[in-house]
C-alpha cells in the first residue's frame, strides 16, 4: 500500500456507504450492468445501486435502490466486496469518498427496465467491456463473478485512474 492510500486511509474514516449491486443469471453466464444516465460517474457502465438514507440498513438500501434503478425486487443475494474509494481532490460540497457494498443477486422479481437513472444491459461475464467501466473494475469485478470476496480500497486521480490500491481477497464479510 502507498503512502498516499494511507493518508486516506487513515485521515478519511467516515465514508460514506453506498451500495452496488450485480444481477447474475448463471443459466446463461450473464451479469447485468447498467449506464449511468445523470450524476456521479455518468456514461460509466457499472452496477445498480446508491447511497444509504438516514436510518436506512445496508441491505434495505440495496433492494430500495434497485427497485428504484432497474424496477427489480430482490429475492436472493450475497454480499461480495467492501470497496473503499478515495479521490484525491474530492469536493468539499460532494462526499465522493465513499465505502461501497458489493452484492451479487441471484434472484429477483420483474425484468430489469430502464429508468431515468440507469440503462441496464445483461453481458457475457467472458466478455465485461471493462474498458467503459471505471478503472478499479478490472481488479476485483470477474473474481466477484467466480466467486472471490474481497476488501479494498482505491486512490483515484483527478482522471478518475487508479493512483494507488489495496485489494486483499477474504473467505468472509
Amino acid at each position: 500500500m502507498g503512502q498516499n492510500l494511507k493518508y486516506f486511509i487513515e485521515n478519511y474514516k467516515s465514508l460514506r456507504n453506498v451500495t452496488l449491486c450485480y444481477l447474475y443469471d448463471k443459466t446463461k453466464n450473464k451479469v447485468l450492468i447498467a449506464m449511468k444516465k445523470r450524476g456521479f460517474g455518468v456514461g460509466k457502465l457499472n452496477g445498480i445501486g446508491g447511497k444509504v438514507e438516514k436510518d436506512e440498513t445496508i441491505t434495505d438500501a440495496l433492494i430500495r435502490e434497485t427497485k428504484e434503478e432497474i424496477g427489480v425486487d430482490l429475492k436472493d443475494f450475497e454480499k461480495v466486496a467492501v470497496i473503499n474509494f478515495y479521490f484525491k481532490n474530492n469536493p468539499s460540497d460532494k462526499n465522493f469518498n465513499q465505502k461501497a457494498h458489493v452484492f451479487m443477486a441471484y434472484k429477483w422479481e420483474n425484468e430489469p427496465v430502464e429508468t431515468e437513472e440507469m440503462a441496464p444491459q445483461w453481458i457475457d461475464v467472458n466478455s465485461l467491456p471493462l474498458d467503459k467501466m471505471w478503472s478499479d473494475d478490472k481488479y476485483w469485478l470477474p473474481g466477484i463473478i467466480s466467486g472471490k470476496k474481497y476488501i479494498a480500497s482505491f486512490l483515484f486521480n483527478d482522471d478518475n485512474s487508479i493512483a494507488e490500491m489495496d485489494l486483499r481477497e477474504v473467505k468472509n464479510l
